[in-house]
């Protein structure tokens, strides 16, 4: 009977140092500003490096794109539209100019716009106007490519993640209801970047170039502050999404390379730190990766 209770005794304290190294594990991040949901994952090894409500569904913004740049250059690689394809503005695109807060290239009723040029202004300066020329380009209306994301991320088996436009603006900001919001949760968008990556490497020669002119000559910088060459720079990051909207708020989907191998980051629902609603992601992001991937 000692014997017995010995053994309980024992595997009780073993129980309770397992649980109280697992709780230390969730609350042993000192951030500088907190997040809804984040997570860090070894994109070569499969391995989650970091976790916190990583699969809770939340409004996604603009990392909406990383799936409408999935789908659209899928239908490149078929050979169904190529970088050259032309676009001509339709009301319907052109309208988008009503969103005053709302990112865009701003296109003209007069001007034409290759595939190239529409890709490369969604990916660096978050253009809704250019995600959503894309979309009609390639499902004909909106809808269709809507139907198309949400098709892919049933392929993908996401569960988590229900599309409801290319771009990310919020169902309220639209005029359609909040209940239009796009959702993913932070593992679901991890899944979608590193597929991305892994099927259309090409991507990354967009999403790591700092800026690029528009056809006004006008120079429009990329919104990912931690791209070699922009003022919060680190070393081995190419890529890949920055988010924000009421609903949102501040997010970011990152990946670089280190120490050999490819880290993909997400981070939804960061806190603004004195106001400011654009550093704190990325500086939340250097500190998951210097913590956990390096």
């Amino acid at each position: 009977m000692k014997k017995l209770l010995l053994v309980l005794l024992i595997c009780v304290g073993i129980y309770a140092v397992v649980t109280q190294w697992k709780d230390v594990q969730r609350i042993d991040d000192n951030w500088s500003a907190s997040s809804e949901a984040m997570i860090l994952l070894n994109a070569d090894t499969g391995e989650v490096l970091y976790e916190k409500n990583s699969k809770k569904s939340l409004p996604i913004a603009s990392m909406t794109k990383l799936m409408t740049q999935y789908i659209v250059l899928n239908t490149i690689k078929n050979g169904t539209i190529s970088w050259e394809t032309i676009y001509q503005p339709s009301p319907t695109v052109l309208n988008m100019a009503q969103f005053a807060s709302a990112a865009k290239l701003g296109m003209q009723a007069n001007e034409s716009y290759t595939v190239r040029e529409l890709f490369t202004a969604m990916t660096i300066i978050s253009a809704n106007d250019a995600a959503l020329a894309l979309a009609e380009m390639v499902g004909g209306t909106e809808e269709e490519f809507v139907a198309m994301m949400n098709e892919q991320a049933r392929a993908f088996k996401l569960k988590k993640t229900v599309f409801f436009n290319p771009h990310g603006l919020d169902g309220d900001y639209l005029g359609r209801g909040e209940g239009k919001n796009n959702l993913a949760s932070a593992k679901d968008l991890a899944i979608i970047a590193d597929r991305l990556i892994q099927t259309h490497p090409e991507v990354l020669e967009f999403t790591s170039m700092t800026h690029f002119i528009s056809k006004q000559g006008v120079k429009m910088w990329n919104t990912n502050l931690l791209l070699p060459g922009m003022r919060m720079q680190m070393n081995g990051v190419d890529g890949l999404k920055t988010g924000y909207t009421d609903a949102a708020g501040s997010c970011f989907t990152g990946s670089g390379v280190f120490n050999g191998e490819r880290v993909i980051s997400v981070l939804i629902g960061v806190e603004e730190v004195d106001g400011d609603t654009t550093e704190p992601r990325f500086t939340v992001t250097r500190e998951m990766v210097e913590r956990y991937a390096k």
